[in-house]
């Protein structure tokens, strides 16, 4: 189907990033804007409370002024002196106060950095050397009065009253006073216009900006709205089976794409639904006659599985009464009189030696079968797995130290305990090392180990002996297997493993054994965890 629009078609993606752009460069320079604003208003602030500190300084300094000129008259005017100590509190607050004048106007310029800002210090500058006089000359009036020289201490306290020292630093006080509250009185101002211009400006900047958006939206959701429901209408059409319906009325360059994507998929739904239809016909003949072969075979099956199944309990009742007999034979035999004691307890020792191996191996068999089942009869309890690992490998370290092998065991934690059978589970490692053990030749390794392996423990047996194919690990599961290796290397009947499998199985966990031919084999068995149960080592 050719393409329906020429290369001018619209295009949504390009008008959505138009629109991006647009929105990011607006929102750029309104934040620009209002970071430079609160960041001017910071500085008004901050300039008006520097120029605060200096003119409260300068009051405190005309007031401890004008208090120690007061003190004076008043000594004069007394003919006494009656704190000694005043005299030097007082000027220690006064140039305390001279101090702290010139730290907040340091501390202004610094600020404001502005070179005219600099004249304020020689201004002080000039005070400073009036305040120092007006302490020298009270310290004298002081020194004159309590030597009782009045008129020495009337003429320096004129003195100091003069135009040159009181009236010169009165002048100068308020000049700075002055200077100070035009300085607040300025900054303040232009914060409060500043916050009024911020007070209009944020609305008008929201309303530009959300007007904006809804520009963009509408244009942009008018076109996307459109093209969805042609889109869903054709959708619709293919859910309800009308394969030959067709797009049309989209404009935009992406959704004119999907539109013919939408008719492309709708003649090759048409093609692969005739095709169907016919498939389905030939398919439901094959059907037909698949379905009454397997329904034979699956009968055939159930008939064999039957029959397995009966024979092996067959076996393992036929087994055990003649089994019997021949123990309970034996045991008669050893009482008998007609031969040397010794030479009956020998052959009747192993009479029965065969009798109870064959007994073990029909309950193996029964063990096997009722598993199968899931009948399978096991005592469980909490058992410390350790400690049975321990006693097994206790039990074949004779085997093992005759055919000179090293038997190693590493156990990860002393107190995991599971929740089976003890006897059971003791069978299940005795079958994996001693099989690890006649499989291994001689002077080589067997190890033993247990570690945690989620929520439960795993075992590995893990020897360097004759090893196994993988064709072998698939079957060795199965009853009286033995692959072509093991029957060379040891003698056996096959069932161990499969015993082993029932009884872990049993557990709910589960059983492996890999390996490669010549290089050993690793059983493993993992089995799930007793936690609300700690044994004692």
């Amino acid at each position: 189907m050719p393409y329906r629009l020429s290369t001018n078609a619209s295009s949504v993606t390009t008008r959505i990033r138009v629109a991006t752009a647009g929105s990011a460069v607006l929102l750029f320079l309104l934040a620009a804007l209002f970071y430079g604003t609160v960041q001017r208003y910071q500085y008004l602030l901050t300039r008006s409370e520097l120029a605060h500190d200096v003119l409260l300084n300068y009051l405190t300094v005309s007031d401890h002024t004008y208090r120690k000129l007061n003190a004076m008259g008043e000594i004069v005017a007394q003919g006494r002196v009656e704190d000694h100590q005043e005299r030097y509190s007082n000027a220690a607050s006064l140039r305390a106060a001279l101090t702290k004048v010139r730290q907040s106007i340091a501390a202004e310029v610094a600020f404001v950095q502005d070179p005219a800002e600099s004249e304020e210090l020689d201004h002080l500058v000039e005070i400073e050397r009036l305040s120092e006089q007006i302490i020298a000359a009270s310290t004298r009036i002081r020194s004159d009065v309590g030597l009782g020289r009045l008129a020495e201490g009337r003429r320096e306290l004129t003195h100091l009253r003069s135009e040159a020292i009181a009236g010169r630093f009165s002048e100068l006080i308020d000049i700075a006073l002055e200077d100070e509250r035009r300085e607040v009185v300025a900054t303040e101002q232009a914060a409060q216009r500043l916050g009024s211009q911020i007070t209009w400006a944020l609305p008008v900047a929201v309303l530009v900006t959300f007007a904006f958006g809804i520009l963009v939206t509408v244009l942009i959701s008018g076109s996307i709205t459109r093209a969805v429901d042609v889109l869903r209408r054709t959708a619709l059409a293919y859910a309800s089976g009308d394969f030959d319906y067709r797009t049309d009325q989209l404009y935009e360059r992406e959704f004119a794409e999907l539109g013919d994507a939408f008719d492309r998929m709708g003649e090759e739904l048409s093609r692969r639904r005739d095709a169907a239809v016919k498939q389905a016909r030939d398919l439901e003949a094959l059907v037909g006659e698949r379905t009454q072969g397997l329904r034979e075979t699956n009968d055939r099956l159930a008939l064999a599985d039957r029959s397995r199944r009966r024979l092996l309990a067959d076996i393992s009742h036929e087994l055990r009464t003649p089994l019997t007999v021949i123990h309970g034979e034996a045991e008669m035999a050893l009482r008998g009189e007609a031969k040397e004691r010794g030479e009956y307890v020998e052959a009747l020792e192993r009479i029965r030696e065969q009798a109870l191996h064959t007994n073990r191996l029909v309950d193996d068999l029964l063990f096997v079968a009722r598993a199968e089942e899931g009948h399978a009869r096991i005592d469980k309890r909490a058992v410390a797995v350790v400690g049975i690992l321990k006693a097994v490998c206790a039990d074949f370290s004779t085997a093992a130290e005759s055919k000179q092998i090293d038997l190693q065991s590493e156990f990860a934690d002393e107190y995991i305990v599971v929740y089976g059978d003890s006897d059971r589970l003791r069978q299940v490692f005795a079958i994996l090392i001693d099989n690890a053990i006649r499989y291994t030749e001689t002077e080589g390794h067997v190890r033993v180990g247990l570690t945690l392996a989620g929520s439960g423990v795993e075992i590995t047996v893990q020897d360097d002996g004759i090893g196994l194919s993988e064709e072998d690990a698939e079957q060795v599961f199965y009853r009286f297997y033995r692959g072509s290796n093991a029957q060379r290397a040891a003698k056996g009947t096959g069932l161990g493993l499969p015993v082993a499998k029932a009884i872990v199985e049993a557990h709910e966990g589960r059983i492996s054994l890999t390996g490669t031919p010549g290089e050993g084999a690793t059983a493993t068995v993992w089995l799930p965890a007793e936690d609300s149960i700690r044994a004692i080592a």
